[in-house]
């Protein structure tokens, strides 16, 4: 086999950027078909009924008898291919608020700002970070899912390529450097019913260095520092939220800071075993570090360890015993446990929460769902109480 020369190896990697690229989208395009944007599942009667939180028969009563429920906008229930009912999540929604059943966010109470982050790579923290932000969605809440990571695999699992369709300046970058109160701007409706994305791509990198340099980084004009643009960013929409998510890059750079300084709190995703440990013990050794800095001292709502792709084996027992031991009380119950769905699921740029029909067997599925559930709904509960204590100030 015959290697290319590496004399110019920018060449080189431009081949590989190009044939990888090539290769993605033939995927997406798969995984995507027939048309070219991803397509929120649908939910069969009994699914709706639970997540609406009334049964069956009261769906088919009230659509039956209650023009609200057929009427416009609604319109009559789609049909699937065997004739039987499919709910989308925007009817479900619109079925909850007529029911009264849709969770809200309280009055006086604030929308949760949510940074997952971890500095060790293969954590599951882009995994992390979809799901939650996916399960709030289907539990009613509004959210904004935002991306600040260069390598821009959540802006992949919600079906767009970075730097094939997301320019530059639909990123978050030129917003935190040139002016926050611009971020509706990049704002834009994802495929999932009920979240809207901050996309991300490579030009990221540059907002890493240009926010660190105080000589191109507006300081002075706009009077923020490097690590107040997100959260100033945030405040210009968060009313329109329940729940914001940050999935932060395996480090912390600017941005990743930006994420930690904006937040009400913190979700850390991390493996049980001993590598993933000593790297979080170093993460929390930064943390407590940055936590000390004037800019950074302040309280959070919640800081929750979320265990991620767990074996079930030996070792990773031992060490979540260790991890549950050195962390508790912020270490979650519920753990996100190591699945073939999870797997399959994110080799097609997916969630769990996007199957609608298993490609391995309903056990696996189910054992998958219920795994994510918990950890989510975990989170959910966390969310609640929060809400709750800031509801209860404001009164």
């Amino acid at each position: 086999m015959n290697v290319p020369s590496l004399r110019k190896p920018a060449d080189v990697f431009e081949g590989f950027a190009e044939a990888g690229g090539n290769f993605l989208q033939q995927i997406r395009q798969v995984v995507t078909a027939p048309g070219q944007s991803k397509r929120m599942r649908r939910w069969g009667i009994q699914e709706a009924a639970t997540l609406i939180g009334r049964s069956a028969q009261s769906l088919r009563q009230s659509e039956a008898n209650d023009a609200r429920f057929t009427a416009a906008p609604l319109g009559p229930v789609e049909r699937d291919g065997s004739g039987n009912r499919a709910y989308t999540l925007e009817r479900i929604n619109a079925y909850r608020n007529l029911f009264g059943t849709r969770l809200r966010r309280p009055a006086g109470a604030r929308a949760i700002r949510c940074a997952v982050t971890n500095f060790k790579g293969g954590a599951g923290k882009t995994t992390t970070a979809v799901h939650l932000a996916q399960k709030c969605a289907l539990e009613g809440l509004r959210v904004l899912m935002v991306d600040l990571d260069p390598q821009a695999t959540t802006t992949l699992f919600f079906g767009l390529i970075p730097d094939l369709h997301v320019e530059p300046e639909q990123t978050i970058g030129e917003i935190l450097v040139e002016n926050p109160a611009l971020l509706r701007t990049v704002i834009q409706p994802s495929y999932f019913t009920g979240i809207d994305l901050v996309a991300a791509n490579l030009s990221l990198q540059d907002a890493e260095l240009t926010l660190a340099n105080p000589a191109v980084n507006q300081q002075a004009r706009s009077g923020l520092s490097a690590v107040e643009r997100l959260e100033q960013a945030l405040a210009s929409v968060e009313d329109e939220y329940d729940v914001i998510v940050m999935d932060c890059g395996p480090n912390l750079g600017i941005l990743t800071l930006n994420a930690v300084h904006a937040a009400s709190g913190l979700l850390v995703p991390m493996q049980p075993a001993m590598a993933d440990f000593g790297s979080a013990v170093l993460f929390f050794q930064a943390m407590a570090s940055l936590m000390s800095h004037p800019n950074f001292a302040r309280p959070m709502e919640f800081i929750r360890i979320l265990i991620t792709r767990h074996t079930g084996n030996k070792e990773a027992k031992d060490t979540e015993a260790m991890i549950r031991l050195a962390f508790r009380p912020f270490v979650l119950d519920p753990v996100m446990v190591q699945t073939i769905e999870v797997e399959r699921a994110s080799n097609d740029f997916g969630a769990v929460y996007d199957i609608e029909k298993p490609r391995g067997t309903p056990e696996a599925y189910r054992r998958a769902l219920t795994a994510i559930d918990a950890t989510n709904e975990a989170m959910i509960e966390i969310f609640k109480d929060v809400w709750a204590q800031q509801a209860l100030r404001a009164a």
